[in-house]
C-alpha cells in the first residue's frame, strides 16, 4: 500500500485558519478521493504557523474499475434462436465488451438485453496531481490575498510546497501563480534552527520536521503545551487560567512550544482581575495564574486577594535565548498595565453621575437618536417588565437607577481602550462610589449572557436590565427594518433574544411576552412616528421571530422533539400562547415528568384516539364548559356518565386559582379505564353512529377531553 505527503509552506498563518483549514481540507479531500473511487485507510491533517500538512496511507496505485449498469434492447430482438443479432453486437460493441457476456434480466415481465460496462480506474499518482490542486484552491478563510502576478489567493503567500508519492515526487499545477512554486521534497524546519529539510518518505516526515525543532502533529503539539501549564502551576500551587479558546490559539501560534514563567509588579494587583487578565489573555496570549481556593468578587476594584503576580507564557523561540524573551515580554506587560492603571485613575477621579451624563454625546442607531435615548427606553422597558413581574422583593428604584447607570461606563477611558470589559467596570465604579450592590450587580451583569453557555445575571435586578437591554436593541432594529435574514445577524439578535429567553426560563417570570412587545412597540411608535412604519408588520415579525427562537432554544437545550412539537408546533395549540415562557416551561416540565411514568403510552394512545375521532366533529378546540356543549339526556351507556363527571371533575379543577398542569395529568391517569371503557364492546358506544345527534353529542364529550388535554400539549405527537 501507498503513502502521500503534502505540505503547503506558508508565511505566518492567522491561528483561527490554522485550526479550521484541517476539517475543511479533510472533507474536500475525502469527497474527491470517493469521487475518483480511490481507497485510503487514513487521511491526516494537521498545522503549524508556517505550514499545512497532509498524510494519505493505505492507498492503491490504480483506482477502483468504475462498472455501471447499461439496459440494451428487448431480449427477442437482441437474439433470435439464441443467436445475437446486430442489434445485440451493436450494444455488446458499445459497451467494448464481448455479446457472450451480455445476461438477460426481466423488467416489469418483459426480457431486456443488460451488459456491464467498465471503466478500468486510472492511476492514482495521476488522479491526485489532479485533486490535490482542486482541493487547494477550493479551501476558504478571511482574508485571503494575492502575492504574485496571478489571481490565485490564499490565506498567506504560499512559500514551498512538499509532495511525495511514497519516494516519488508528485507534481502538479496550480493555476494563476507566477511565477510557478517549485514542487520538491524540501520542507522548512523551524524558522530560527534550520533552512530546508529533506524528506525522502512520508513516514520521516514528522521525525524529520521535530529533529529540525517543529512540531507538526497539532494534537501532539497542544497535548504538550496543555500538559506544560498544568504540570508547572501544579508545581506553582497555582490555578492556570486556560480556556480552550486560548489553549487553540497558543497551539497555532508556535512550532516549537516552551514554556516560560514570567512575573509582573506587585503594585498592579491594585488593578481589577478581569483587566489584568483581558490584557493577559486577549492581548498578550499569556496565562494568567490565580491562587487556589481564591475568592473572586465581580465588583472588586483589585486582584489581591485572586491573582498571583506569576503568569506562564509560551515561547516559540530558542532555549539559549529564554532569558531575553521573558524580559521582553515582562517589559511588554508592564507598559500595557501601566496604561489600564492609569485609564482606571483618570476614570476614578470623575463620578458615575458626571460620566453619565456624557452619553448622550455617543450616537446609537440612525432615526433612534443616542445612547442616552437608548437608556430612557431602556428605563421604560424595566419599569414595564417591573410591573409585569411583580414581585415584592424587588425595590423598584433601585431597579430603574441601575437601568439608568447601564450604559455609564461607556464613556470611560478603560473601556474605550478594552471595550470586552463594558458592564463590567461600570458596576465596579458604582461600588466604588457607595452605590448599592443591587445596582452594581445589576450593571456588572446585565450583558449576560455574551455567548454560548455563558453565565447568567445572579440577581433578578441583573436579569430585569439584561432582558430590557436586549429588548430594546431587538425592537431597535426591528424598526428600522435591519432585521436578521439567513446566516446573517450583524446585530446578535438571535443571541440576545436566546438570552432573554434563558433568562426569562432561569427566574421563572411570568411574563406575557407578545402583550409585552406589543405595548413597548406602541412606545417607540409615539416616540419615533417619523420613521413611519408598519406597526402590525413589525409586531407580526417580532412575534414570528421569537417563537423560532424559543423553539431553537428548546432545540439546542438538548429537549425531546416529540416533547418540542407537542407543546410549541402543532396546529391543535395554536390557542396556547407559545410567548408565556413560564407556562411554556411548565407545560414542557409535565409533559417530561409524565412521560417518564412506566405507563404513560397508554395514556398518550386512549387520548391520542379521543383526539382523532373528536377532529372529525364541530366543537372548537377552545371550548371546554360541559354544560352548554354535553346533552345528558342523550347518553345511553353508563360509560358515558362517567367520562361526562370526569370532565366535570377537570371543569372544576382548572376553574380553581392556581391550578397545576400536573394535577390535570394525574386526573386522566386515575381515571384511565374510565377513558377506556366508552370504546369497549359491550359497555361502550358507537361514536360515529348513524344517528347524527347521538353522534356529535359523543364527539363532543370527546372533542372536551381532547380540548382539555391540549391545554398541555398535542398528544398525539407523543407518540409519533
Amino acid at each position: 500500500m501507498s503513502k502521500y505527503l503534502l505540505e503547503i509552506g506558508t508565511e505566518e498563518l492567522p491561528a483561527k485558519f490554522a485550526d479550521s483549514v484541517l476539517d475543511q481540507f479533510k472533507s474536500l479531500l475525502e469527497f474527491e478521493l470517493d469521487k475518483n473511487f480511490i481507497k485510503k485507510n487514513k487521511i491526516f491533517c494537521s498545522s503549524t504557523p508556517r505550514r499545512i500538512s497532509l498524510l494519505i496511507s493505505g492507498l492503491n496505485d490504480l483506482g477502483k474499475d468504475k462498472i455501471e449498469l447499461r439496459k440494451g434492447p428487448k431480449a427477442n430482438a437482441a437474439f433470435l434462436n439464441g443467436i445475437p443479432t446486430k442489434a445485440a453486437i451493436g450494444f455488446a460493441k458499445s459497451l467494448d465488451i464481448d455479446v457472450k457476456d451480455l445476461f438477460i434480466k426481466k423488467i416489469k415481465n418483459v426480457d431486456f438485453v443488460f451488459g456491464e460496462k467498465i471503466e478500468k480506474g486510472k492511476s492514482t499518482k495521476y488522479l491526485l496531481s489532479l485533486i490535490i490542486p482542486k482541493v487547494i484552491k477550493a479551501l476558504q478563510g478571511s482574508r485571503f490575498m494575492k502575492w504574485s502576478y496571478g489571481n490565485f489567493k490564499f490565506s498567506r503567500p504560499i512559500r514551498w510546497i512538499v509532495s511525495l508519492y511514497n519516494e516519488e515526487i508528485l507534481d502538479f499545477i496550480l493555476d494563476d501563480i507566477e511565477p510557478q512554486i517549485i514542487i520538491d521534497n524540501f520542507s522548512r524546519g523551524h524558522r530560527l534552527i534550520s533552512n530546508k529539510v529533506l524528506i525522502n518518505h512520508p513516514d520521516n516526515y514528522l521525525d524529520s520536521l521535530e529533529s529540525s525543532g517543529v512540531l507538526a502533529d497539532r494534537t501532539k503539539r497542544k497535548k504538550i503545551i496543555n500538559d506544560l501549564i498544568n504540570n508547572s502551576a501544579d508545581d506553582l500551587k497555582l490555578y492556570p487560567d486556560l480556556s480552550d479558546q486560548l489553549l487553540n490559539e497558543i497551539t497555532d501560534l508556535v512550532e516549537s512550544p516552551d514554556l516560560l514563567v514570567g512575573n509582573f509588579d506587585a503594585k498592579y494587583l491594585s488593578l481589577p482581575t478581569e483587566v489584568l487578565c483581558t490584557v493577559m489573555k486577549n492581548h498578550q496570549r499569556y496565562i494568567p495564574l490565580f491562587k487556589i481556593n481564591q475568592k473572586f468578587n465581580i465588583l472588586d476594584l483589585e486582584s489581591k486577594e485572586t491573582l498571583s503576580t506569576k503568569f506562564f507564557l509560551i515561547s516559540n523561540g530558542l532555549k539559549e535565548a529564554n532569558k531575553s524573551i521573558k524580559k521582553g515580554n515582562e517589559n511588554v506587560l508592564k507598559a500595557r498595565f501601566a496604561d489600564a492603571k492609569f485609564f482606571i485613575e483618570t476614570d476614578i477621579n470623575l463620578s458615575c453621575i458626571k460620566r453619565n451624563k456624557k452619553i448622550s454625546s455617543i450616537s446609537y442607531l440612525k432615526g433612534l437618536g443616542n445612547v442616552a435615548d437608548k437608556v430612557e427606553r431602556i428605563i421604560f422597558i424595566a419599569n414595564e417588565i417591573f410591573n409585569e413581574v411583580k414581585d415584592s422583593s424587588i425595590n423598584v428604584k433601585e431597579l430603574l437607577q441601575a437601568a439608568e447607570f447601564s450604559k455609564h461606563d461607556l464613556c470611560s477611558e478603560i473601556v474605550k481602550e478594552f471595550p470586552e470589559l463594558q458592564g463590567t467596570m461600570g458596576g465596579k465604579y458604582l461600588m466604588n462610589e457607595g452605590f448599592s450592590k443591587n445596582i452594581s450587580l445589576a450593571v456588572s451583569e446585565h450583558y449576560f449572557p455574551r455567548f454560548y453557555k455563558d453565565n447568567l445575571p445572579s440577581t433578578k435586578y441583573g436579569s430585569i436590565i439584561s432582558i430590557s437591554d436586549k429588548l430594546e436593541t431587538i425592537i431597535s432594529i426591528f424598526v428600522i427594518g435591519r432585521r436578521p435574514s439567513g446566516s446573517s445577524d450583524p446585530y446578535a439578535l438571535r443571541r440576545n433574544l436566546n438570552g432573554i429567553i434563558q433568562i426569562i426560563w432561569q427566574n421563572n417570570f411570568d411574563l406575557k411576552f407578545d402583550k409585552l412587545i406589543a405595548k413597548l412597540l406602541n412606545h417607540w411608535c409615539s416616540k419615533f412616528n417619523k420613521l413611519n412604519f408598519n406597526y402590525q408588520k413589525i409586531l407580526d415579525d417580532l412575534i414570528e421571530f421569537s417563537t423560532q427562537r424559543i423553539i431553537s432554544h428548546l432545540e439546542e437545550s438538548s429537549y425531546d422533539r416529540k416533547i418540542i412539537s407537542s407543546t410549541c408546533e402543532s396546529e391543535n395549540i395554536r390557542h396556547l400562547n407559545i410567548l408565556d415562557m413560564a407556562d411554556l416551561k411548565k407545560r414542557i416540565e409535565t409533559i417530561q415528568k409524565f412521560k417518564s411514568g412506566k405507563n404513560s403510552s397508554n395514556l398518550i394512545n386512549i387520548i391520542s384516539r379521543y383526539t382523532k375521532l373528536a377532529n372529525k366533529g364541530n366543537l372548537e378546540k377552545y371550548i371546554y364548559a360541559c354544560r352548554d356543549t354535553i346533552n345528558v339526556e342523550l347518553f345511553e351507556k353508563k360509560s358515558e356518565i362517567d367520562v361526562f363527571k370526569l370532565l366535570q371533575l377537570i371543569e372544576n379543577l382548572v376553574n380553581t386559582k392556581n391550578w397545576e398542569y400536573i394535577q390535570l395529568i394525574n386526573l386522566f391517569e386515575e381515571n384511565i379505564q374510565v377513558l377506556i371503557e366508552i370504546f369497549d364492546n359491550n359497555n361502550g358506544v358507537m361514536v360515529m353512529t348513524e344517528d347524527l345527534n347521538l353522534r356529535n353529542n359523543r364527539l363532543n364529550l370527546l372533542a372536551l377531553v381532547r380540548n382539555y388535554s391540549l391545554l398541555i400539549a398535542d398528544f398525539t405527537l407523543l407518540n409519533s
